[in-house]
């Protein structure tokens, strides 16, 4: 009896020295992103964001209003405007496009309403959630679907620790969460989206989800990354289903292009590419068997 006494409190002691260790491993492991990682204070003062909010909303997108056009499905404006402001528009050097939010809101639409008897609960991966304005635009097509369903999302950064984010919100009102710069749109997250910190080589295998209807890989942009997420996400899909890509760009991003190259030849995926300003495009592929 003593002897077993002692082996229970010996591997409860060996399970709490495990489980510190993980969580310091896991600690280092985000450091740099949960310790401001965009900057220590604001970049810049709240007028020039609006600025650049006001210069944004007005760019035109001819073949990414025509992709609505064709779907039949277009996001509200001021809605995606909105959203924008908070999660969208930052200092940068390129020049600030968020039109990757309507073509996954099209796109989702489209693909609910070609296949409306066949789902009952749609799962939707996401690699790079950044702020979170792309897991909002396709809950906004779930909920606009009257849909059911749950967006998975991945990212370095963290949900719940202050940082400053580099945008409007650091001089209205701080180093705030990402839960809390989110807050407006409360009520869809707490409905369909689930935030996850890590890397995707790492957490993606972690995964055990059947089906994946749905995906928007936004992450790394290095041909090992997007060929490493997309084979993990294949193998959940069935004919039909989609995967969007974003910054699909042969100078700026050539890894992207030539993983979605080999998507196309080798893995029967038919591909869509629609084009928007400053050399910005966005890839639509869909399973075809």
């Amino acid at each position: 009896t003593i002897i077993i006494i002692k082996n229970i409190w010996f591997m409860r002691l060996f399970s709490s020295l495990l489980k510190y260790i993980f969580f310091r491993i896991d600690d280092l492991a985000y450091k740099k992103w949960n310790n401001k990682p965009f900057s220590i204070k604001p970049i810049s003062n709240k007028e020039k964001y609006y600025e650049l909010w006001n210069e944004a909303s007005l760019k035109k997108n001819p073949e990414v209003d025509q992709y609505e056009e064709n779907t039949g499905f277009k996001i509200d404006k001021d809605w995606l405007n909105n959203l924008a402001l908070r999660t969208q528009i930052v200092i940068k050097k390129s020049e600030l496009n968020y039109a990757h939010g309507k073509v996954l809101y099209s796109s989702l639409r489209e693909y609910i309403s070609k296949n409306q008897k066949n789902l009952e609960n749609i799962v939707i991966l996401e690699t790079g959630t950044a702020r979170g304005f792309s897991s909002l635009c396709m809950a906004k097509a779930l909920n606009d679907s009257n849909k059911s369903g749950s967006i998975l999302t991945f990212d370095v950064l963290p949900h719940t620790k202050k940082i400053y984010w580099n945008c409007v919100t650091d001089h209205l009102e701080g180093a705030i969460t990402r839960q809390k710069l989110l807050e407006p749109w409360k009520n869809l997250i707490e409905k369909y989206i689930f935030f996850y910190q890590g890397y995707s080589n790492i957490e993606l295998k972690k995964i055990g989800l059947e089906r994946i209807n749905f995906a928007f890989l936004d992450g790394a942009h290095t041909y090992e990354d997007v060929l490493f997420e997309f084979k993990i996400i294949e193998k959940h899909q069935e004919k039909g289903d989609i995967i969007v890509l974003d910054d699909y760009n042969e100078k700026l991003f050539p890894g992207i292009v030539k993983a979605v190259n080999e998507i196309s030849d080798q893995f029967g995926y038919e591909i869509k590419i629609i084009k928007s300003f400053n050399d910005r495009s966005y890839v639509i592929a869909k399973k075809t068997y």
